[in-house]
């Protein structure tokens, strides 16, 4: 018997945290360890953020990738430092998307990402 004939059935459990993002009403975009570890990026990294209204998505994009002139031009005005408690402070992306937050945080969990490792899409819960 293979062993996928055996695990026929079976999920794997991961060993940590799906990787997510957590939008809290101060407007502070929250990298959980999960998704710094798919990301690979530390304090003091920057990032750039895309988003899509329907359905409602998040992108995260390193810096390096292979985009069209256009594309990385735009890029280079979406700088998000991340902080040393792993936040993006995304007011701006808040005030121009009109996303509003209650008491109670938006989160938004990994979904799909570029085989080059520099785009990751986080979808809404």
């Amino acid at each position: 018997m293979s062993f996928d004939e055996m695990l026929d059935g079976f999920e794997i459990v991961p060993a940590v945290d799906m990787p997510a993002l957590t939008l809290d009403k101060f407007y502070r975009l929250y990298i959980n360890r999960s998704a710094r570890r798919l990301i690979d990026v530390k304090p003091y990294d920057v990032i750039s953020i895309a988003y899509r209204r329907n359905p409602d998505e998040i992108a995260l994009i390193k810096a390096g990738g292979r985009f069209e002139q256009r594309r990385a031009a735009e890029l280079t005005t979406s700088v998000f430092p991340l902080d040393k408690r792993h936040y993006l402070h995304v007011k701006v992306f808040a005030r121009l998307y009109n996303v509003k937050v209650g008491n109670e945080p938006v989160r938004y969990v990994y979904d799909r990402g570029a085989s080059d490792g520099r785009v990751f899409v986080f979808r809404r819960l």
